[in-house]
């Protein structure tokens, strides 16, 4: 497995990355990858942590992290990690899907529990077989649910949607399978750089010289255990004995994310290895996959 992180530098700040780089201006900022093992990490990670304790700025406003794995490594993998590659708004509950409260965190938001359809704007609905909201909630096409259904897969309901106008042939996705558990070796925090995951203290940020963003304190890791960080940083890690036998999608119990306007923490999504075939062999659209790790005890 090789690692590839993706950052997407401060135009401001650029050109101080003295090591020779695959800098592509975007019109806002230069998207730079680079593999954990060469130097201009070490250096990005270096400007970082000047940069935000000398001018309280960012080197880089958004970065990922992107997995490639062999063939044979994704050949012995059981289970996986489902990333849902499209995200997309308005979220349900701005299209009239109603939420129960009553048993959600106070805290970090997580565990409030829908109810009835889920309902959603027409023209917001994107053409693949997978797609989330910024909500979380999930979206399948017709031919997703019909190949998962004949061929036996389990872990999931799927449930009709209402618009705003017309119909609409795809469904919500909903895990029915029990809830997993991620181990402690799971690692998640805001940044590969900076991993804080207790409250963050309100706070003022200048991008490109002029431009003010403020932030709210904001919970990142609930002190109640609901989630575990505002971004997955490592591959998870699943406890083995919370994968119920027989079914092939699972959510975890554990989320990140944070509660911040209509947005709400999201598990992580395991999938079997017949289900990551299914998409592969039928050309399913929308999915993309990482290898998950199972662990033998929480503290593993």
């Amino acid at each position: 497995m090789k690692e590839i992180f993706e950052f997407r530098i401060n135009l401001e700040f650029y050109h101080l990355l003295t090591i020779k780089n695959n800098g592509r201006f975007n019109g806002s900022c230069y998207i730079v990858t680079v593999s954990t093992d060469d130097p201009l990490f070490d250096q990005i990670r270096q400007l970082y942590k000047e940069i935000k304790e000398k001018n309280n700025e960012l080197l880089f406003w958004y970065s990922n992290v992107r997995r490639i794995y062999s063939t044979e490594e994704f050949n012995n993998a059981s289970f996986l990690h489902l990333l849902i590659k499209s995200t997309f708004e308005p979220a349900g509950e701005e299209c009239g899907t109603v939420y129960n409260y009553t048993s959600a965190c106070d805290i970090c938001g997580s565990n409030r529990k829908q109810i009835g359809l889920l309902r959603l704007k027409k023209s917001s609905l994107p053409k693949t077989d997978i797609s989330m909201t910024i909500a979380g909630e999930i979206v399948v096409s017709e031919r997703f649910a019909d190949e998962f259904l004949n061929l036996n897969l389990k872990g999931v309901t799927f449930q009709k949607i209402e618009l705003d106008k017309g119909l609409t042939k795809s469904l919500q996705l909903i895990v029915s399978s029990p809830e997993i558990e991620l181990t402690n070796k799971t690692i998640a925090g805001i940044n590969i750089f900076n991993m804080a995951t207790d409250e963050s203290q309100s706070s003022e940020i200048t991008i490109s010289g002029k431009y003010k963003i403020k932030f709210n304190k904001e919970v990142y890791k609930c002190p109640r255990g609901h989630t575990v960080g505002l971004n997955l940083i490592s591959v998870p890690h699943v406890l083995k004995t919370s994968l119920a036998v027989g079914n092939d999608l699972f959510a975890s119990r554990q989320k990140v994310g944070v509660k911040r306007g209509l947005l709400r923490p999201v598990p992580i999504y395991i999938c079997s290895a017949k289900f990551r075939k299914m998409t592969i062999d039928k050309n399913l659209k929308g999915f993309d996959f990482q290898i998950a790790e199972i662990d033998n005890s929480t503290n593993a």
